[in-house]
């Protein structure tokens, strides 16, 4: 049996090398990936059996990578690994489909272990012909469609496999060459005997030798018996992605198969090259001369290109998996057959073949709608009704923000000309100027205004980090969100979500946490106050329970936002203006109180006054822009006494603080590090109140005046403006 190829999704550099050398090693085939993007576009160009998978990574994380892997082949094996991982993220794991979970350091006979029980059961399904020796999924004799291109292959497939002649299929991954050249052996003599694939991907320079040719210093045109040119004769031979090969090799490869040893081996090869998106099949990526030596090629276009087809490829895959499964029928509704038509399918009748099979084991019903359709291939279409459905209270409400939504996709795709959108749309042009009315787009913006607009971020970013009051290993991944989406914590164990609103707050003490009606999310101070001083507006921040306390300020989330890039969204943003002066508290020296009055833009004075050795600290800070909060007020850390780390940890709260995240002070002292300021202690309470704030929901506008308050009164405060604005 050829081994397992297995694929490593991994960001650290290191547990990559060091993994891959290793189960090389044991002879095993492995293809590695920095992030779970560019996992999936492997997974879709070429046959994947196992995948050791990281929750963390940039981009998307794991779990979002396992459901699209899922989604795509629910055949391939995927093992969660991590490092920053918990119980309820192993669970969650297996219940979208992961065969395990390893949690980092693991050991090399662990991976082996599971590598071993993952082929134990990929030998029984390839000697049973699949589990339970499924029928082909296919008609058996040509290529299921009615486009003239798919009318066309299949009248040359049955001319070309009365011959002896060598072919070469081109066309994108899963768009069917392995099942052409099955159907071009079916149809010739050579039937009665298998069909053998030799993936060229797979292996090293070496390793081709060997297995081409037999020897690895041969004269061209000379063959030994080892070789799978030999074995296979009498039959026929695939080679897969030949343009993979390198030059010499092809080169050997071509001067065999124009030889007389070619007749000798008496082997008739097909072989596959993947054409990318976009590019034309007339320029391969291999020698010349290799070309000539096959007398037929066979184009074999995209699913994109041949949309027609694709009503009567759910019809045959729905009534065999059906059958196969057990099930009574079911059948596609208008609007999910809309949406399946007009996806782009990167990975062609493989994906869609994937895709129905899930739906017909997972959807209970006889009708699969559009709500069935798994979030991956309605991400493709730039939109995820789901997301809304999560958020409204009720259909009418989740359909109109889709409906916005949809519209800003299509006026922002054609550069906002109403007249290209109402025509791509099939829809009046004088309908359409009144749903955008309707719904307040902006079609013309003039930046130079002064007008400020909804925001998110242009893509994904990841950290990883431990909580400060929990001392889990946690990590925050953030995803571009639509407009008027807000801000959302989610769990990425259980998926449950909590909007960052007043609403939520369920604790105070040492912190600002929230709740949501099966997870929290703890210490979300200080990155809602760097959201708020970037005027970020819709954002998913996937956390595991708490937000990372980092080095206990909010600098790594300043570079983190500024590293993933502002976008700016076509949706007015409205910033909460104070009209008056309000005070949660009693004015005193001594006293806590916080006060919030009209002002032309956001700034808080803070007073702090503790016994040596802080002492008085005052300082006034004006949010002019981001620049001045990254340099003002960022870098501030968040501090303690050590005459009150007893009690925290008899609330089981500071498990996480470190001496390299947390300013710890004593009677006499700063005891574990140098300041980054001489008032950096009262800048973090202003960093604090930032955050606080921004339970709003937008920036405020407004002059601060705050003495000795902690989270609650800033809470406090929040409500009050809540209630009367």
């Amino acid at each position: 049996m050829t081994p397992p190829v297995i694929l490593l999704v991994d960001d650290e550099e290191s547990i990559i090398s060091s993994l891959k050398g290793c189960l090389e090693d044991e002879g095993l085939i492995v293809l590695t990936a920095p992030d779970g993007i560019k996992a999936v576009d492997i997974i879709k160009s070429r046959p994947i059996d196992i995948v050791f998978l990281d929750i963390w990574l940039p981009e998307m994380d794991g779990l979002e990578t396992l459901k699209i892997i899922k989604d795509f082949n629910n055949a391939i094996d995927v093992v969660i690994m991590t490092g920053h991982g918990s119980v309820n993220t192993a669970v969650q794991a297996v219940k979208d489909g992961a065969f395990d979970f390893l949690e980092k350091p693991f050991s090399l006979d662990r991976v082996i272990d599971i590598i071993r029980k993952l082929t134990e059961n990929l030998q029984v399904v390839q000697s049973t012909g699949g589990a339970q020796a499924r029928p082909a999924v296919q008609n058996d004799k040509f290529l299921t469609g009615n486009d003239h291109s798919i009318v066309k292959i299949n009248e040359s497939i049955k001319k070309i496999a009365l011959t002896n002649d060598n072919v070469l299929l081109r066309g994108e991954a899963g768009t069917g060459k392995d099942f052409v050249a099955r159907l071009i052996h079916s149809g010739s003599d050579r039937m009665s005997h298998h069909i053998q694939k030799f993936y060229c991907a797979f292996h090293d320079s070496e390793e081709l030798e060997s297995s081409l040719f037999g020897n690895k210093k041969g004269e061209d045109g000379v063959l030994s018996e080892e070789s799978v040119l030999v074995s296979a004769k009498q039959s026929t031979l695939f080679l897969d992605s030949i343009d993979t090969l390198p030059f010499k090799i092809q080169e050997r490869l071509a001067a065999i198969l124009g030889s007389v040893a070619k007749q000798d081996a008496g082997v008739r090869v097909i072989a596959s090259v993947t054409t990318n998106v976009g590019s034309r099949a007339g320029e391969p990526k291999f020698s010349k001369v290799l070309v000539s030596c096959f007398q037929h090629t066979i184009d074999i276009p995209s699913l994109r290109n041949r949309r027609g087809d694709i009503p009567l490829l759910l019809d045959m895959f729905v009534s065999y998996f059906c059958m196969d499964y057990g099930v009574r029928e079911k059948v596609f509704d208008d609007g999910a057959l809309e949406m399946l038509v007009n996806c782009d399918w990167p990975g062609n009748v493989k994906e869609l073949k994937n895709l129905v099979e899930k739906l017909i084991v997972s959807v209970p019903t006889s009708n699969i709608s559009i709500h069935d359709i798994p979030l991956s291939v309605r991400d493709d279409m730039q939109y995820s009704m789901a997301r809304y459905y999560e958020r409204y209270a009720t259909m009418a409400e989740a359909e109109d923000a889709w409906k916005k939504n949809y519209l800003l996709y299509h006026l922002r795709k054609n550069e906002k000309n109403i007249a290209t959108t109402a025509r791509e749309l099939k829809i009046d042009r004088k309908s359409l100027e009144q749903d955008i009315r309707r719904y307040g787009i902006i079609l013309t913006t003039d930046r130079k205004s002064g007008k400020k607009f909804q925001r998110t971020l242009k893509r994904s970013m990841v950290l990883s980090g431990t909580g400060l009051h929990s001392g889990d290993k946690t990590g925050i991944i953030l995803t571009p969100l639509p407009p008027d989406s807000g801000i959302i914590f989610g769990d990425i164990s259980s998926g449950d979500t909590i909007p960052a609103d007043i609403d939520h707050v369920f604790s105070t003490g040492f912190a600002t946490s929230l709740q949501g009606s099966g997870s929290v999310a703890r210490t979300i101070e200080h990155f809602l106050a760097t959201l708020h001083a970037y005027r970020i507006t819709n954002l998913m921040v996937k956390i595991n329970k708490e937000v990372p306390i980092m080095d206990g300020s909010a600098a790594d989330f300043c570079k983190m936002i500024e590293d993933a890039g502002i976008e700016e969204q076509d949706v007015m943003l409205e910033e909460i203006v104070i009209d008056k002066k309000y005070l949660i508290g009693k004015v005193g020296k001594t006293s806590k109180y916080i006060i919030v009055e009209p002002a032309d833009k956001l700034s808080i004075h803070y007073n702090l006054r503790y016994p040596k050795p802080v002492g008085h600290q005052e300082y006034n800070f004006v949010m002019s822009d981001e620049n001045s909060f990254r340099e003002e007020i960022a870098p501030a850390r968040t501090f303690g006494f050590v005459k009150d780390i007893e009690a925290l940890e008899k609330q089981g709260l500071a498990s996480g603080g470190r001496l390299n995240n947390f300013i710890l002070i004593d009677d006499e002292k700063i005891v574990n590090t140098e300041l980054r300021f001489p008032d950096e202690f009262v800048r973090h309470k202003i960093l604090d109140i930032m955050g606080d704030l921004y339970l709003l929901g937008r920036p405020i506008r407004g002059k601060i005046t705050a003495n000795m308050t902690g989270h609650t009164e800033n809470v406090k405060l929040v409500r009050m403006l809540r209630d009367e604005l």
